[in-house]
């Protein structure tokens, strides 16, 4: 089996994959305008289908969608706390410039569109034991690179003990090889094959000689700071309803879809404006000698001359009613794209993991929140993992994305219950400031210390000895 083998369920979502993002980034729209008389083949109406698909107005109402959305996920910026030895990731995490926050946002993008991205941890090839003043100074340093769904053709695991593991990921990518000229270069196909072998990570690179043989380019056994092997595969899946290596359905397929049939119902209806869109002036009873009197006479349609028209004939002006079929169904498709695009920063009843519910008062919440949620474990795993290469606390890394899309609402009835609440010894001063901060009545930046700092808390009332007393 060769290296370019691709996972059946890779196979199975490639055509979703790219209908999204062909209809997110406007791509190869001919693709998916239905063909006139598709049995036809002549010139004519090759022709004429070129027209009707110049004619054709495309709504990108999926795209701006993609985009809003992300926007929305990265409205406040994520909270990213790392050991020293990791501080270079909020410049460049990537060694191509790219800092933590922006590689986040696309990966994001990534997920929403395609329910599936991957990060890979990589680190460079050493002669030894690193020492901590090369870290610190970034001489070296641990990358974190983020791979497209499509890049990840295929995976494996294995079960070792109660945890299932990947034990072979492949990725494909690009490679630059450069013209004897210095100046132009071709892209070449290359795979990265990651393996566990005897509970040693092995990373191969594969490429394609003149037979296109594919062969071994490149073979490394990557180690941590100290100089040791790792015993796991340093990839870490990112999904739109849970991290693992099984591929999650893509939350903007359901709407990039409808934006197909918006598109088309588009088409039909530019394509009748155009053929009968314009006013057609007609006369009954006409014969050539009339044509001819008409046109020696110089009359023309228009103000200020008169068109006569022979004894007993009319002349009047025909004109198509509006293509309100195809017009009512592009306007109810906006209506279901709108739609659509709100429900994923709704409140719904999917499930949630143990983790989850921990960390939430709440079993409910949005297809958006829970990518942002899988977004922050994923980060958060990759920089734990990065410590591994450079050293430093893995606790200390944090990264964690913004996962209250929808403002919660609230009335002065509710503020002052909660107030008194508070005031009575039953609500805690940390969950008093866990709720204001959560309804905006508080800085998202103030910390629990300045806001006890503020409200003088060292002043208020003793609840416990008031309580005591009560009883």
């Amino acid at each position: 089996m060769s290296i370019d083998f691709q996972h059946p369920q890779y196979v199975k979502s490639l055509e979703k994959w790219k209908l999204v993002d062909d209809i997110c980034d406007a791509e190869n729209l001919n693709d998916y305008l239905r063909k006139i008389n598709p049995e036809d083949t002549s010139e004519e109406m090759v022709q004429r289908r070129d027209q009707y698909f110049k004619r054709s107005v495309f709504y990108a109402i999926a795209g701006y969608t993609s985009r809003g959305l992300v926007g929305k996920a990265f409205q406040k910026t994520p909270t990213c706390e790392v050991p020293p030895e990791l501080e270079y990731v909020k410049e460049n995490i990537d060694g191509a410039g790219q800092n933590i926050y922006q590689q986040a946002q696309e990966v994001f993008r990534d997920v929403l569109r395609n329910g599936r991205a991957g990060l890979l941890i990589d680190f460079p090839e050493t002669d030894g034991e690193i020492s901590r003043a090369d870290l610190i100074s970034g001489k070296v340093f641990a990358t974190i690179t983020r791979y497209k769904a499509q890049q990840i053709i295929n995976w494996q695991v294995e079960q070792r003990g109660p945890r299932v593991i990947p034990v072979k990921i492949v990725l494909a990518t690009k490679a630059a090889e450069m013209h004897e000229d210095g100046f132009g270069f071709d892209q070449i196909d290359e795979y990265i094959c990651l393996d566990l072998e005897e509970n040693i990570y092995v990373q191969r690179v594969y490429r394609q000689n003149e037979r296109r043989e594919w062969y071994i380019h490149k073979e490394t056994i990557p180690t941590d700071s100290a100089g040791n092997t790792l015993d796991y595969i340093p990839f870490v899946f990112v999904g739109s309803e849970a991290n693992t290596f099984e591929i999650d359905h893509p939350p903007l397929y359901d709407l990039a879809k409808i934006n197909v049939g918006h598109y088309n119902n588009s088409a039909i209806y530019e394509d009748s404006v155009f053929t009968v869109g314009q006013v057609q002036p007609w006369m009954s009873g006409l014969t050539q000698e009339n044509v001819d009197a008409m046109k020696a006479a110089h009359m023309y349609i228009g103000s200020g001359r008169l068109l006569g028209v022979p004894s007993g004939e009319r002349f009047d002006f025909a004109q198509a009613q509006p293509n309100m079929l195809a017009k009512e169904a592009m306007k109810d498709k906006v209506s279901m794209m709108i739609s659509m695009g709100a429900n994923l920063m709704e409140m719904g009843t999917a499930n949630k993991t143990a983790m989850q519910v921990g960390n939430e008062m709440a079993t409910q919440h949005s297809v958006l929140s829970l990518i942002a949620y899988n977004l922050t474990l994923a980060y958060s795993k990759a920089l734990e993992i990065a410590t591994d290469f450079m050293g430093g606390d893995p606790d200390v890394a944090v990264f964690e994305v913004n996962q209250q899309f929808i403002q919660p609402q609230t009335d002065a009835q509710m503020l002052n219950a909660v107030v008194a609440s508070f005031l009575q010894g039953v609500l805690p001063i940390s969950d008093l400031f866990d709720w204001q901060k959560k309804h905006g009545f508080i800085s998202a930046d103030k910390t629990f210390d300045e806001y006890s700092d503020e409200v003088g808390i060292e002043s208020m009332p003793d609840l416990e000895e008031d309580a005591d007393n009560a009883a």
